[in-house]
């Protein structure tokens, strides 16, 4: 699949609505958090699979608040490769979902073990292809979302992009090595990112919802 052509009709009206919903799913994420804790702590109880899920929800709200502060300050090359770090937590809360015994899997986490050599409720080890691929099925366009911000955190053309001013003809650039200056990025470009930061957190908020709700429906049985 292709990335799609950025939408050239934004401005910085849109980039601040942008920031204005990241912090909204921010609360939303926290508020859906505290509803599990005070569903469990009602009953004198807190799951372990519910602190590595509380886990994740800390890392989202730091990473998004880092995303907010690196952007405001147009540092936008270190802000992108956090987009990267969001769509893990994705992967990693959605594995939660996957495994038959979730106690289990908490203290495999816990003791140091990769997800990758954990396997699912299929039998299938849980490497972050096999994660991506499969989240992609709930959420079309996750699996390319995924691909895309790894070519952010890890050295690539991105880079070398975002470092280079082509001229009109296409064929002469001028490359740059800035000491003190920042990249400047298009407008369009920086609504997109901040889009998709929104849509890596919406789909993470989803999970966690899941999460919730399968939580409430085992706390039952201790009523």
């Amino acid at each position: 699949m292709e990335k799609q052509p950025l939408n050239e009709n934004v401005s910085e009206a849109d980039l601040i609505l942008g920031f204005e919903s990241l912090e909204q799913l921010n609360n939303k994420l926290n508020q859906t958090a505290i509803d599990i804790f005070t569903n469990e702590t009602q009953r004198k109880l807190l799951s372990k699979p519910s602190h590595f899920t509380f886990s994740i929800v800390h890392r989202a709200i730091e990473l998004n608040r880092g995303f907010k502060t690196l952007a405001e300050s147009n540092n936008w090359i270190t802000a992108i490769n956090l987009m990267r770090l969001q769509a893990d937590n994705c992967i990693r809360l959605f594995a939660l979902s996957l495994v038959k015994d979730r106690l289990d899997f908490y203290n495999r986490i816990q003791n140091g073990e990769h997800i990758r050599n954990i396997k699912d409720a299929e039998n299938n080890k849980m490497t972050d292809l096999y994660l991506s691929q499969k989240l992609d099925s709930l959420y079309p366009g996750f699996r390319l979302l995924y691909e895309n911000t790894s070519g952010f955190i890890h050295f690539s053309n991105e880079h070398m992009t975002a470092n280079t001013d082509k001229f009109e003809d296409g064929n002469d650039f001028v490359m740059h090595i800035r000491l003190s200056e920042t990249t400047e990025f298009s407008i369009n470009k920086k609504v997109d990112y901040a889009f998709n930061m929104f849509v890596l957190n919406k789909e993470l908020h989803k999970l966690l919802n899941g999460y919730k709700l399968s939580m409430i429906d085992f706390m039952k049985k201790y009523d």
